[in-house]
């Protein structure tokens, strides 16, 4: 991957240590809303809860695969990137490049959060999201992250938390049915 020279945007270490709030939150609501749905397997029925913590479930998914992944594409300038916390030491991480993590992201961003004309064979609540085979490959990433970061541009606290949290999803595998949701 080609690393362009200079990036637009240079957050402060203060301004970094904002984001990794919000970048906690977001991996503590991913983990707790995935240990929620091992154990809540898809109903026949309709059911708004199950319905409402899928989708929460999916939007912190996409804005970790987001975090993780850019290099250059933010939406607004006070957005921060997981690239942003090494902007003077490049060679100590490399933005997420997988293709199914971005297929993931892309379709929860094109079926579930936006009101679409693209056909989709069900409904949101019943399509096949690849809760599994997404966080065997996004967990992995979120630690890379974290040890790669320094601690003066995290919050205090956050690092351990996080990794606290995703120790919740192991060992051996993480707890989740092939098909979490149908």
């Amino acid at each position: 991957m080609t690393i362009p020279s200079q990036r637009n945007v240079v957050h402060s270490d203060e301004e970094l240590q904002i984001g990794s709030q919000y970048f906690r939150y977001h991996v503590r609501m991913y983990v707790e809303t995935l240990l929620w749905l091992q154990d809540r397997p898809a109903s026949t029925e309709w059911d708004t809860v199950r319905n409402a913590i899928l989708e929460d479930h999916l939007v912190h998914t996409r804005v970790l695969i987001n975090f993780l992944s850019k290099f250059e594409k933010r939406e607004r300038k006070n957005d921060v990137l997981a690239v942003d916390y090494f902007h003077d030491r490049r060679d100590m991480f490399q933005p997420l490049s997988d293709d199914f993590l971005k297929n993931q992201a892309d379709n929860i961003g094109g079926y579930l959060v936006h009101i679409t004309t693209k056909s989709m064979p069900n409904l949101k609540s019943k399509q096949e999201w690849f809760i599994r085979e997404t966080a065997l490959k996004l967990v992995p990433a979120i630690k890379t992250f974290l040890f790669a970061a320094l601690e003066n541009r995290l919050v205090d606290g956050a690092k351990n938390d996080c990794l606290g949290y995703l120790r919740k999803l192991s060992p051996p595998e993480i707890p989740v049915s092939l098909r979490a949701s149908t």
